[in-house]
């Protein structure tokens, strides 16, 4: 056992794919607990939700490449071409704004409701964008189209945590980007994402004590070890499920819009909660780097069609978008490595320390995604600089590379912040989704004039810059995360705990 939130005990010679790594044992397990769904439902569940997300965000990054067509007609009407870019920006604002309403809802109602209600709005924004008659129109529809498409970052992974186990997680998170970024990568490519309705996906509200994170009940920093060992087994096979005092799943069961009575206190909860972990220096500091690179990804999306459309490629506007074909690649290729590399260092890293696993070895993974972000970065910007000297596959790189750093600062952001306070799963994503789109916003909105002024080297390469300089405050954080959390995981409990 560990007085450490975050630290989990783990015995590796247990079958893991049997067992909740680092989870006390009750005699039986619940049957409702979504942990115990069958692997073909877990699957199930994650093509689902991965549909949902590609979906919302195919509608708002998708449009980069669409630009080059509504250019000339804007422009007409009056429109600089900063405005025009702000159909882009603007959506991935409103993407924020969805995730603080919409997360504390899904925690303290239900993860399926919100589900169904921004899928309904989603459809609803985009016909609106279908039947936009002049730019305001268009724009406000889009915003609509980003207030839903917000769920497709914070929501989706929180279900994906729930319902897979700590040794799983990372690779249950890659698979679904992977997944998304193909899916909305081959209907970027024909420039026709069809927004349509998907609802397979169970339930998976559950509540769990601290206790079944195998986290310390006390704040305290030293306790006794017998007494703790008495209270708390480690789990090392699966117990059997409870159909004694529970029934079975069913399909009544899987289709019910939300468990138990809606608790609104705690959708106050949450958001409370969400501004207490905002002063945890880590959790800032994972904020700072995604809101930056989510960013740093709009401005590129914003940028490339354009630089592909005029001289020397003069490409025409219909075939800007088959630059995303890169993502395929990134999806099917570097996502999976990436994931299976950081819970192998999860393991390796555990078996090293006695079975104990830091959340900060998650960190590790990083390091490859931000040296491919400096470098994709500051290449994108001297090309786009200077294309008489550069040939047009640097932005089909740029797509794809950048999109991957990005990827990969969110997953290490989301594995390591939920394996350091469990507990807060519903605010830490709060935060890493919602006020990222916030910052993303802040970043993006000033591109085209930030590029006026100094050039697409000078904006690119302050980028390049602070991707570095965020990427290298991940060395403190890594060496004194522990310490951190120490001090801070007080303050990441619940009363009941």
């Amino acid at each position: 056992m560990t007085d450490i939130v975050g630290e989990v005990k783990k015995d590796m010679t247990s079958h893991v794919e049997d067992v909740e790594v680092g989870q006390t044992a009750p005699k039986k397990s619940h049957v409702m607990d979504p942990l115990n769904m069958p692997t073909w439902q877990k699957g199930i569940i994650l093509v689902v939700i991965s549909i949902f997300s590609t979906l919302g965000l195919a509608l708002v990054s998708g449009f980069g490449g669409l630009l080059g067509f509504y250019i000339p007609r804007y422009a007409a009407a009056g429109k600089g071409y900063d405005d025009i870019t702000h159909l882009m920006t603007y959506p991935s604002l409103f993407m924020g704004i969805g995730n603080l309403i919409g997360m504390p809802i899904a925690i303290g109602v239900g993860r399926r409701i919100v589900l169904l209600v921004s899928t309904m709005i989603l459809v609803i924004g985009a016909v609106l964008c279908a039947l936009e008659k002049n730019y305001e129109w268009h724009l406000a529809s889009r915003m609509v189209v980003g207030l839903a498409a917000g769920q497709s970052e914070a929501l989706v992974p929180m279900i994906t945590q729930e319902i897979f186990f700590l040794h799983e997680r990372s690779k249950a998170l890659m698979g679904q980007q992977a997944i998304q970024v193909s899916l909305t990568a081959v209907w970027v490519l024909f420039a026709g994402p069809l927004p349509k309705r998907l609802r397979l996906s169970g339930e998976t509200k559950y509540d769990r004590s601290a206790a079944a994170y195998q986290e310390d009940t006390s704040s305290q920093d030293a306790f006794d070890d017998e007494k703790q060992s008495a209270l708390h087994g480690l789990w090392t096979t699966r117990p059997p499920l409870d159909f004694e005092s529970y029934e079975a799943r069913t399909w009544k069961s899987e289709l019910r819009l939300w468990v138990g009575r809606p608790d609104w206190h705690r959708v106050w909860e949450v958001l409370e909660q969400t501004f207490q972990l905002l002063l945890f220096p880590q959790v800032l500091w994972a904020l700072l780097l995604n809101g930056l690179t989510i960013g740093v990804n709009i401005a590129i999306g914003t940028t490339y069609a354009t630089i592909l459309s005029g001289a020397p490629y003069s490409w025409p506007d219909s075939s800007a978008s088959y630059i995303n074909c890169g993502q395929i690649v990134t999806a099917l290729v570097a996502l999976p490595l990436l994931g299976h590399g950081s819970d192998y260092l999860v393991k390796y890293f555990a078996r090293r320390n006695g079975g104990l696993h830091e959340p900060e070895v998650r960190i590790i993974p990083l390091i490859l995604p931000i040296i491919v972000g400096v470098f994709t970065s500051a290449l994108y910007g001297e090309g786009a600089q200077h294309p008489d000297q550069y040939h047009w596959f640097v932005y089909a790189w740029a797509v794809a590379a950048y999109y991957f750093c990005f990827v990969g600062a969110n997953i290490v952001a989301i594995t390591y912040l939920l394996d350091s306070y469990p507990t807060r799963a519903g605010p830490l994503l709060v935060i890493i989704c919602a006020f990222r789109g916030i910052i993303s916003f802040g970043t993006s909105y000033g591109t085209a004039p930030f590029i006026a002024s100094h050039g697409y080297d000078g904006a690119f390469g302050t980028f390049a810059g602070l991707t570095g300089a965020l990427g290298l405050l991940g060395i403190p954080v890594y060496f004194w995360g522990k310490k951190i959390r120490q001090f801070t995981g007080r303050f990441a409990r619940d009363e009941s705990d």
